[in-house]
């Protein structure tokens, strides 16, 4: 590539994103490796699963971070001693939706929605796991890539489109531009049900090309399963 041509490529820049999904829908990329039983962590502010809970004992959870890694124990408080391992009243701090997941919930699609109070400890142990961290380097978006996430229809968590990259299927770019790539993940949108009080988990593909250079994000789309 020339020098010229590098000279008319889009520069990136570092941006911080707070989610602009409708309220009570959310993205998440599930582990590979998770118990059956866990119950993905939702957090409004991100709008995206940020790590699982898994009940151990009445009154005693293990919390996964959204990679699937077991990072600390959840345990209600002493003067709630008869608490349904499903009606969860933990330390204080901000609220999140734990949704009944597992296989089955992916197989039936829906399950009810309750909502839970975390540790602040545990919130922000979840939440710093998510820092981005591909080789060292935070993604970058250019600012046509930015201006889609400002849009409902077309917002995805940075976070998800960073495992997106780590994890996902990398081909060459459409267009064949030199080093940039496109990658490919699948994803699952979490829509609630207010009335019946459920969500339905909807699969959708990810698509994101980068310029692998500096890590910068030119393109995301998001292709729903029928």
């Amino acid at each position: 590539m020339t020098t010229e041509l590098l000279l008319k490529e889009a520069p990136g820049y570092f941006y911080h994103f707070s989610s602009k999904l409708p309220v009570g829908e959310f993205f998440e990329i599930r582990p590979r490796i998770l118990p059956d039983n866990a119950n993905p962590i939702t957090d409004d502010e991100s709008g995206m699963c940020i790590g699982y809970s898994v009940s151990q004992a009445p009154g005693l959870w293990r919390i996964y971070d959204a990679e699937g890694v077991l990072i600390t124990l959840e345990e209600a408080p002493l003067e709630s001693p008869f608490i349904d391992p499903l009606d969860i009243t933990l330390l204080a701090a901000g609220v999140f939706r734990v949704l009944l997941a597992g296989r089955s919930f992916l197989q039936s699609g829906a399950r009810t929605a309750i909502t839970v109070r975390l540790s602040q400890s545990t919130v922000s142990l979840l939440r710093g796991r998510l820092k981005l961290g591909l080789s060292g380097r935070n993604l970058k978006m250019t600012e046509t890539a930015a201006k889609h996430m400002y849009n409902p229809g077309r917002y995805v968590p940075l976070q998800l489109q960073e495992k997106a990259i780590r994890y996902g299927r990398r081909m060459p770019d459409p267009q064949r531009k030199a080093g940039y790539f496109r990658y490919e993940h699948g994803m699952y949108r979490l829509i609630e049900d207010k009335v019946n009080k459920t969500y339905t988990y909807k699969k959708y593909t990810l698509e994101v090309i980068v310029r692998e250079k500096d890590w910068t994000i030119s393109h995301l789309l998001l292709n729903a399963h029928l």
